[in-house]
This record gives structure tokens, C-alpha cells and sequence, in this order.
């Protein structure tokens, strides 16, 4: 029998150690990871070098085809430019080696990160075209849709449509992605698929993000960001040199308060943030030819979180009281059952939260062959869930959830990149990639408030063991100076396990009756994967500053389980892998002595088997004693053919001194072509009248997707001549996002559409021209919108999710 977590007084004794070592990480550490802010090109229009985290310019010999920035590259740069602050002319753009990309990557520098207030890896999606990314129901789950492509996992125990890589190591498992967002040098999102160049395949894309590598010279700094509803945000960071060719790097963050939930019967605030997070690094030159860099991360989650509003009531029965819907979207409820309490090893008087800890150790390093680089990148992360959520947001016994999950990855990468060949025509890089992956899951709930006759808990847990093997190769070759074509290939092996899936449901009045509700655990269930992905494209320079491009890719995702509570081995048949055709046009400019910068890409993507968390029906009567049970239940489903098909378009522009503009437009629109769901109002009525369970189905031929048709943001920054004795500047930054209606996947109980939502902030900031210190006052949701980030429909009702209310901050900091 598995025993879920630590009782009380080892969470008490998590919390004290928790506090010690935020006193001992406030007070050895000097810096922060907000360096960037009082260097950035938007603000002061200077950039340290060790900061510049840009993929290599595959047009330049002394470069490799690398997609993206390495972090032996990033220390050799440091070794040759110390971190310094070096002003530049107000109309240069960041990222400028991007626009000899044949892509659609969007570039996003930590400066634009702090301006914005990134907490987490879920608000990219407000600096993004066509990004979504969503927590499932109120955990710390985040689901990524890129393009549209992207999956709904509630448990985190399959392969997420569009990859996460933290400093080049992918992580399969999206949740291990959190915790993580602090002392970054700059983050990249490419839409479509991608894996012949390094790590894995996918069908939806790659959110890339890179932290500060180690500097030559000694630089330390601290940052403290206090704001509304008692939230602090502290961030501290020192690099420097150990000896001539060993450099390190510290850096550390701390997030509390913030709360702004309310019980709607008690008036008690929750939702108040304690997490902490600690990074090194060491970067060693042992000769010229060899770079090796260490890094160890790690994060710990105490917040109070996972909290709703009821969006619409339907279900409820006059048993126990319908709840009408909340006029206040930050009020909240919830009714922790002492038995459940008991049983999952909790205080009876806990609020929702987490305790979640997740750390990792990589191993990066490179040698320079002559002909070519080799690059190793080993790493492995482990995460332990411990999560209460009330999942019904009332204090009803109906949706409280209580999950614990247990995640280790192992993963080792070796590509050859080699150097240009015929005149720099001809670029290749060649390489392989093994992941292990190992999931432990259990998802305890109540449901002893929906069934007054037979109250009883229910606990269901698994194992999914899982490998993944992957070989790739890209070339390019320059059939002409200014016309080259792009080829790759990647073929990807991929195998999972569900071993000893168990469902364990407790009855009585104490709930202390425990049965196995299938007798044993259910059988053991394989999925195999083994497909190739690939793209072909074609761009052409038309000049230095234009260059247009075609492409045509091919992306795979491996198949899965279904673990939502299972309660039948019908649920645990794997889905099939699902893939995609994506073609895409784009276009890159710049014009005007490059003060305006015009990138565009149009794309449409021919999606098959799309993995949707949808129902099935196992047919026949009760009592004919089949096995499994026949019944509607929950369950992974394909969607046979759907497309996809959009537009993005990102610009910059400097047209005066100290003025600088962006803005961002996303448009897509994506239809079923194939897809019946069951109707589950049909097969109930059917059930009603014969006691037999029969598959009825609607037919969402035609239908909409739900995606976000419009996806915008922008932003505005002018900084002032030098003020008071030439000494100092102001700037003035406005941004803003919008997102346009949302639906959610075609379901029995209808299509439920999230509202629009438009979303401002301003800032403005004094510093010395020096950048050693800076103070800046700002605001988020500038005009107090209410909006609703996603929902989820639990036990009972609909539940809502709130995005953030107005924020009113101050940070200040200094950076030696």
C-alpha cells in the first residue's frame, strides 16, 4: 500500500528549514537576475556581453550549425569580453543573428522579462503570438499550445506536445519546468516542430530558455521588488573567477505573499506565494579546445495555490444545494474532510497548497575537433508533488483532490556540429539523444459530499516507466551565395509502460474500510513509437537586410496513458501518437538604417490524430458481470484530422532617439475535419430507459478548435536625454496584451468559451548612466481587469481559474 506524504510535523519541519535557508540565502549573496533591466537595449540601449544569449548566425564561419546557444560558447565569450557595460546606439536591435534564421522564433531578452514581470514560465504567453499556457486544474501542471498543438495533462505523466529546454536540456515532463524562471539571460519560443537539430521531436514547438552563464570578471548585486497585496520578490546573484580558467556563478530568488483570493465565507486571504530557488554554476576551460560547464539547480514550492471560482453550477442536486455562480472571481471555498486529511497524511486545518521541491544536475561540455565540435550535455532531474487542491471551489466534499507525484529524467545528448565546408557552403551537424524517464502518480479524491448513501475516498496510483532514443541530421547547402536549401531528419524510438495502475476506494463512516476496487492492480499496458520527422526548406537573401523563406516539417509525438483516476482497465489502452504536416512562408527585414525590423510568417498545419482528453463508452448492461464495467469514462481520445492555419507577425522599431516600439500579432484558426465525441446527454437517456450503456456520438466536423483567434501585445519605451549633470536618465515603458475568446475542446456538456481579456502595464525608472543602481516604480492590469486564465470542469460544476488583479510595486537594486 503506498503511504502519500510526510505528516505534520515533518511539513513543520520542512517549513523552518525552508525559512533557513531563505536567511542564509539573503543574507552570503550579493546579486541579482535582474542585471539586464538597467542594461537593456530597450531602456539604456546597452548590453553586458555575458548576457547576450543569441543563436549562432549560421552564416558566419566561426560558428557551427547550432540552433541554439550553448553554454560553452556563452563562457568562451565571457573569457574574451569580460562583463561590461558598453553603450550602443539607440537603433540597434537585439538578437540580430536571428534574422539569419529561416524561422518564426520569437526572442524575448531578460530586460523585456523583468519589464514585464515573468514570474513563471505561464506568463509568456502574454509576450508571445499564438502562445497558451495553462495550469490544469489549479496545480502546478503547466499544458503548452503552440500554433494550437498542445495537450491537456492533468497528471504530468505523458510527453508534452511542445518542449521545454532549461539551458539545452529538454524536460519531457512540463511541470519540471517550474521554479526555474530567475537569472535568465534571454528565452526563445519556436513554433512547429523541431528536433533535427538537437533533442527531441515533437509536434507543437520549443519554449528555450538560458540562465546567466559564469562571468571572467568579479560582478555581484542585489534586487528587491515589493508590491501589493504583500508580495516580495528578492533576487541575488555573484560571478566571478576561482582561478584563470575556472569561473562560477551564483544566483538565488525568493517569491512570497501576493495573495489575493478570499474564503467567500470566513473573509480569510489565501493564495500567498513561499517559494525559493538556487542555481550554480562553473564553467572550466582545462585548454582552448575544450569548454565544461556545471550546473546545479534547485526549487522549492510552499505556496498556497490551486484556488477557483465557481463559473457555472449545472449538476449540483438539491441533496446537498446548488452553488450559485461568483459574482467576485477572487472568492473562493473549500471543505477539507478530516478522514481525507488522515489519509493522505495532511493537517485537518490546511488550505490548498504545495509542497513541491525540484532539482537537477547538468553536465555540459564541448571539444573543438578541427573539423568539427562534439558536444555532450548529460543531466538529471528529479521532482516530488505533494499538492491539495479543492477542485470545486466550494466547501463541498466533492472535488478535493490531494496529488503526489514522484518524477526522475535522465538524459544524455552528443551532437557534432561541423565547422563550414566549400567556401562556407556546406554546414552539417549530426547527432543522438537518449532519455529515461520514470513516474510514480496518485490522485486522491473525495467524493464522500456526492454520494451521501456511499461516501468514499478514492486513491489512484501508478507507475509509467518510459525511453526515448533519437537520432538526427541537418544540412545545409548554399546553392548560390544568396539562395540555401535546409534539410533534417530525425528518427525517434519511444517506449512506456502503466505498471501496477491501482484503484483503492475507502468506505464507512470513518472511511476506514478499504477495498481494492478491481480486486488487484490492473494489467500492464505498452505503447510503442517508432516514426521519423524531418523538414525541408528554402530561404533566400535578397539583400543583407531581407531575407524570405519556406519550409515544410514534420513533426511526431509518442502516444500515452490515461491516469486520471482510473477506474477501469478500458481507460488504460494507450492513444496513439499523434503528428503533424506544417507549412510555413516567412519573411525577415529590416529597414531604414535599421530602425524598423519587419518579421512575418504565414503557416498551415495538416494535424493528425490529435491527442484529446475526451470520454469513451464501454457498452452493456450492469449486470452481466463484464469486465470492465460498462460506463462512460473519462479517457484519452485521437481526433483523427483537424488543420490549423494562421499568420504572425512581430516588429520593432527605434524612429527617434530614446523611442522605442514593439508589437506583436498573432491570428490562427483551427477546425476538426474528422472528430466524433461521445454524447454523453444521449447515452444517459439511452441508460435511463433500457439499463444499458450504448455509444452516441456528436459529430464536430467543421467545428472550431476553441483556439485564440487574436493574440496581440506591445510595448513602448523612451528613455531621456542624460539628466542633472549628464549623470542620470529616466524611462517611461508602457506594454499591453490582449488574448481573444477561447474555447475548450468539444465536449458532451458543450463548448465552453473564455472571455477576451485586455491587460496594461507602465513602469518608469531612474538610474545613474553608470547602471550600478537603478529604483523603478510600476504596475500590472493597470486598469484592474477581471479575467478568467482557464477552467475545469470538477465533480459538480465549472470552475474558473482568475488571472491576476492590479499590481502597484516598487523594485529597486544594484549590480557592482
Amino acid at each position: 500500500m503506498f503511504v502519500p506524504s510526510q505528516h505534520d510535523w515533518r511539513r513543520e519541519l520542512s517549513l523552518k528549514k525552508f525559512a533557513l535557508r531563505k536567511t542564509l540565502l539573503l543574507a552570503t549573496a550579493f546579486g541579482w537576475t535582474g542585471y539586464d533591466l538597467q542594461h537593456s537595449a530597450v531602456a539604456a540601449n546597452t548590453q553586458p556581453a555575458h548576457t547576450t544569449a543569441q543563436r549562432p548566425h549560421r552564416d558566419t564561419p566561426q560558428h557551427a550549425a547550432s540552433a541554439h546557444t550553448t553554454a560553452a560558447a556563452t563562457t568562451l565569450q565571457s573569457r574574451a569580453a569580460p562583463e561590461t557595460i558598453s553603450v550602443r546606439r539607440n537603433r540597434a536591435f537585439q538578437f540580430s543573428a536571428a534574422q539569419h534564421e529561416p524561422d518564426s522564433t520569437s526572442h524575448i531578452s531578460a530586460a523585456t522579462l523583468i519589464e514585464q514581470h515573468v514570474q513563471t514560465v505561464n506568463d509568456l504567453q502574454r509576450l508571445v503570438p499564438n502562445l497558451t499556457i495553462q495550469t490544469e486544474g489549479g496545480s502546478t501542471s503547466a499544458s503548452y499550445y503552440l500554433r494550437g498543438i498542445g495537450l491537456e495533462d492533468y497528471t504530468q505523466n505523458n510527453m508534452s506536445s511542445v518542449m521545454t529546454y532549461f539551458d539545452d536540456v529538454a524536460y519531457p515532463i512540463s511541470s519540471m519546468s517550474t521554479g526555474q524562471m530567475f537569472d535568465v539571460s534571454a528565452v526563445a519560443v519556436e513554433p512547429g516542430p523541431v528536433g533535427t537539430e538537437h533533442g527531441m521531436a515533437d509536434t507543437g514547438g520549443e519554449v528555450r530558455i538560458d540562465s546567466n552563464a559564469p562571468t571572467k570578471e568579479f560582478h555581484y548585486g542585489a534586487s528587491e521588488d515589493i508590491a501589493s497585496y504583500a508580495r516580495s520578490k528578492t533576487n541575488t546573484y555573484v560571478s566571478g573567477s576561482i582561478t584563470h580558467n575556472l569561473q562560477y556563478r551564483i544566483a538565488g530568488q525568493m517569491l512570497e505573499g501576493g495573495g489575493y483570493f478570499h474564503n467567500r465565507n470566513t473573509g480569510q486571504t489565501v493564495g500567498n506565494a513561499n517559494m525559493g530557488a538556487l542555481r550554480g554554476r562553473l564553467a572550466w576551460q582545462p585548454d582552448s579546445k575544450t569548454n565544461i560547464d556545471l550546473i546545479a539547480n534547485w526549487s522549492q514550492d510552499e505556496s498556497q495555490s490551486g484556488y477557483g471560482f465557481v463559473l457555472s453550477d449545472p449538476y449540483s442536486s438539491s441533496t446537498y444545494g446548488a452553488q450559485p455562480r461568483d459574482q467576485n472571481i477572487y472568492n473562493t471555498g473549500w471543505s477539507l474532510n478530516p478522514n481525507f486529511a488522515h489519509l493522505v497524511g495532511i493537517s485537518p486545518n490546511s488550505v490548498p497548497n504545495n509542497h513541491n521541491v525540484t532539482w537537477s544536475i547538468i553536465l555540459k561540455g564541448s571539444r573543438d575537433l578541427g573539423f568539427a565540435k562534439l558536444k555532450s550535455i548529460t543531466s538529471f532531474a528529479q521532482q516530488q508533488r505533494h499538492e491539495y487542491n479543492d477542485r470545486d471551489a466550494m466547501d463541498l466534499r466533492s472535488g478535493d483532490t490531494y496529488f503526489v507525484g514522484e518524477s526522475n529524467v535522465f538524459s544524455q545528448e552528443l551532437r557534432l556540429e561541423g565547422r563550414p565546408m566549400f567556401n562556407d557552403r556546406f554546414k552539417w551537424t549530426i547527432g543522438t539523444y537518449y532519455n529515461r524517464t520514470r513516474t510514480f502518480g496518485a490522485n486522491w479524491f473525495d467524493m464522500t459530499g456526492t454520494n451521501p448513501s456511499d461516501p468514499f475516498i478514492r486513491d489512484s496510483y501508478h507507475n509509467q516507466p518510459a525511453e526515448t532514443f533519437d537520432q538526427f541530421a541537418n544540412l545545409s547547402y548554399k546553392i548560390i551565395p544568396s539562395v540555401r536549401v535546409n534539410f533534417g531528419l530525425n528518427h525517434e524510438t519511444d517506449t512506456r509502460q502503466i505498471v501496477d495502475d491501482t484503484v483503492v476506494q475507502y468506505y464507512g463512516a470513518t472511511n476506514t474500510n478499504k477495498m481494492l476496487m478491481n480486486g488487484s492492480p490492473f494489467p500492464t499496458f505498452g505503447a510503442i513509437t517508432n516514426q521519423f520527422s524531418g523538414r525541408v526548406g528554402i530561404d533566400w537573401r535578397i539583400n543583407h537586410d531581407v531575407m524570405v523563406y519556406a519550409s515544410i516539417k514534420r513533426g511526431v509525438k509518442p502516444g500515452g496513458f490515461t491516469t486520471n483516476t482510473t477506474v477501469s482497465e478500458v481507460q488504460l489502452k494507450p492513444f496513439k501518437p499523434e503528428w503533424v504536416l506544417a507549412y510555413e512562408i516567412g519573411v525577415k527585414s529590416e529597414f531604414f538604417k535599421h530602425r524598423l525590423r519587419i518579421n512575418a510568417a504565414m503557416f498551415y498545419d495538416d494535424y493528425h490524430d490529435k491527442q484529446i482528453l475526451g470520454q469513451i463508452v464501454m457498452p452493456g448492461q450492469l449486470n452481466m458481470g463484464l469486465n470492465p464495467t460498462p460506463g462512460i469514462y473519462g479517457s484519452y481520445i485521437n481526433a483523427p484530422k483537424s488543420t490549423i492555419w494562421g499568420t504572425e507577425v512581430q516588429i520593432q522599431a527605434h524612429p527617434i532617439r530614446g523611442l522605442s516600439l514593439t508589437q506583436n500579432i498573432g491570428w490562427e484558426r483551427g477546425t476538426y475535419d474528422d472528430f466524433q465525441e461521445v454524447n454523453q446527454q444521449a447515452v444517459q437517456a439511452y441508460f435511463a430507459q433500457t439499463q444499458t450503456y450504448k455509444s452516441f456520438t456528436t459529430n464536430y466536423n467543421g467545428a472550431d478548435m476553441g483556439i485564440p483567434k487574436l493574440t496581440l501585445n506591445g510595448s513602448v519605451s523612451y528613455q531621456t536625454r542624460p539628466l542633472l549633470h549628464n549623470a542620470y536618465t529616466l524611462t517611461f515603458e508602457g506594454n499591453y496584451s490582449y488574448r481573444g475568446a477561447q474555447g475548450w475542446q468539444p465536449r458532451a456538456t458543450g463548448v465552453y468559451v473564455i472571455p477576451a481579456y485586455f491587460l496594461m502595464g507602465a513602469s518608469i525608472t531612474f538610474k545613474p548612466r553608470n547602471g550600478q543602481w537603478y529604483v523603478n516604480a510600476y504596475a500590472s492590469n493597470l486598469l484592474n481587469r477581471h479575467y478568467i486564465l482557464s477552467e475545469t470542469f470538477a465533480t459538480v460544476d465549472q470552475v474558473g481559474y482568475a488571472g491576476a488583479p492590479r499590481f502597484v510595486g516598487g523594485r529597486f537594486g544594484c549590480d557592482f
